[in-house]
């Protein structure tokens, strides 16, 4: 009778595991450019409802890096919701070039797309630009694409002041996203749907942007920027380079969770979130200013604000939310140099001019270069087909000539990175950034703390494969997460399949990450 009633335990205590319910919302936020400093560097300034109470009762890893480069806005998303790399899902940059076609591509373009918005055309507009946009670019599925192909009841939406930032993580199964046009109005994409939702389109006749854009964003005896003006210098997109384009993003996110009963269902829902105010700022006055660390704080309110949503609507209970971003950035070389930290400006443009000229005297008068950026060096392969060359010996010979420069620390060249596989080092990082059909010939890395000359004037900017870029936060946090701290090595890769894992769905179909255990088992 006693094992019996052993083995009846047992048996139940197995089927509670088994059994346990999903979340009814997860929320996914990334915050654009958040160094995982800027947790501990404003803790005193937050307030106890926004980032202290997703550290205080979430599972808080302290060493969540990218694991590849280059650490821009486009791979950072895609890599945050797919598990994977660029050498998996293909988003190699915001930008690059086609080596097929000479064009260029932009990571969420869609030229067969138009913009659905409630402008002059009132919910189509044919002629904007800001609306053709859609993720086929994009290779492989999210864990919100996951959970569609199995859950179509489910309801996936992303929203973000930028298109990236809500349509790669949103995915190409979701149900809607939305961003911010240059008339600083939501608008979306015909991909997702004909017609504006009549909640957002009220929204835009209310100008929101507008009514945020008055006054003065000032911080006493620091600095003082007057909003009238800027508003009628720069239109009403302008909002997106204060710290109010995160707010008007909070206020979208908690009408949707409103509007459309998210988590109030019988099925799991997401609701992916990219604050991206945090990126225009930290670009133009950079880490050290007073203008960044008034914006995280008056985010951590924003944050504090979609906490409450969610445990009023949805329970605290019912939901699982991480928070993290999808790059860092560098301090300003001329703050570094100030310091006697090695940086500096480089103008990128002499590379590809002495290039050339030395491919000349070794292989004749010629078009060798067709493109060079993104650090990407494009060789013409046709040429070097026409002259009989051995493409091998030329990258190499690329790759040598731009080691000359201070700047410079590594180059790879394409077929080194066909060629090997690398695990534990800053080749590794190149390589996972790299996709064979996308990427260039010779790649550059360069020195910690250099940036183009662009940058002299002020601000900074992200990309490298260094700490500062690659180090975020990641924190978990809602009913199922138990609380504590990991500070052993995890990757932005291992989010999807952790949250894959807590939703019993597949990983994305091109996952190379792993689920976390500390927020799993």
């Amino acid at each position: 009778m006693k094992k019996t009633l052993i083995l009846l335990i047992i048996l139940f205590a197995g089927l509670k595991t088994y059994s346990q319910e999903k979340p009814k919302l997860v929320v996914g936020i990334v915050v654009d450019q958040m160094r995982y400093d800027y947790i501990y560097r404003f803790w005193n300034d937050f307030g106890d409802d926004g980032f202290k109470r997703l550290v205080n009762e979430g599972h808080f890893f302290r060493n969540a890096q990218f694991g590849y480069v280059p650490t821009y806005t486009g791979p950072g998303h895609a890599s945050i919701y797919t598990g994977t790399t660029p050498s998996v899902h293909g988003i190699i940059a915001n930008d690059w070039y086609d080596k097929n076609s000479g064009d260029y591509i932009y990571c969420a373009g869609d030229g067969d797309m138009h913009t659905v918005c409630n402008c002059e055309q009132k919910n189509v507009d044919v002629v904007s630009t800001d609306g053709k946009m859609s993720p086929h670019h994009m290779l492989t599925t999210t864990f919100g694409d996951e959970l569609k192909l199995f859950s179509d009841e489910s309801r996936v939406i992303g929203i973000s002041l930028k298109d990236r930032g809500a349509i790669l993580p949103a995915g190409h199964a979701a149900n809607a996203a939305y961003w911010m046009d240059s008339e600083g109005k939501w608008i979306t994409s015909s991909f997702y749907m004909n017609n504006l939702p009549d909640y957002v389109e009220k929204i835009n006749d209310n100008n929101p942007s507008q009514n945020y854009l008055k006054g003065v964003w000032s911080v006493k005896g620091e600095f003082s920027h007057n909003l009238d003006n800027l508003l009628l210098n720069s239109g009403k997109s302008a909002i997106k380079k204060t710290p109010f384009g995160n707010s008007i993003l909070k206020d979208l996110a908690i009408e949707i969770i409103k509007e459309e009963k998210l988590g109030q269902g019988d099925n799991t829902d997401v609701i992916t979130i990219s604050f991206s105010s945090t990126d225009y700022i930290g670009h133009q006055y950079g880490p050290h200013a007073p203008e960044i660390k008034d914006t995280y704080i008056r985010l951590d309110q924003d944050i504090s604000d979609i906490l409450k949503t969610v445990e009023k609507n949805i329970g605290y209970e019912n939901t699982v939310l991480f928070i993290t971003a999808d790059h860092g950035v560098v301090s300003e070389p001329k703050e570094l140099l100030e310091r006697n930290i090695p940086s500096g400006y480089f103008d990128g443009s002499i590379m590809k001019t002495e290039l050339l000229s030395h491919l000349d005297i070794i292989y004749g008068k010629g078009d060798w270069i067709k493109n060079y950026s993104n650090n990407h060096l494009f060789l013409n392969h046709d040429l070097i087909v026409e002259r009989n060359i051995n493409l091998e010996e030329i990258q190499r010979k690329c790759a040598q000539f731009f080691l000359k420069y201070e700047w410079v620390k590594n180059t790879y060249t394409a077929t080194q990175l066909n060629e090997n596989e690398y695990q534990n080092s800053f080749h590794s990082l190149v390589q996972r950034g790299y996709n064979q059909k996308r990427s260039g010939d010779v790649i550059v890395s360069l020195q910690t703390g250099w940036l183009k000359s662009h940058w002299k004037g002020g601000g900074t900017t992200h990309g490298s494969s260094y700490s500062y870029d690659t180090h975020v936060p990641l924190i978990f946090w809602g009913g199922a997460i138990p609380q504590g701290q990991t500070d052993r090595k995890v990757n932005i890769r291992d989010i999807a399949p952790t949250i894959s894992t807590i939703l019993g769905t597949a990983y994305p179909n091109g996952c190379t990450g792993n689920p976390l255990p500390e927020v799993t088992e």
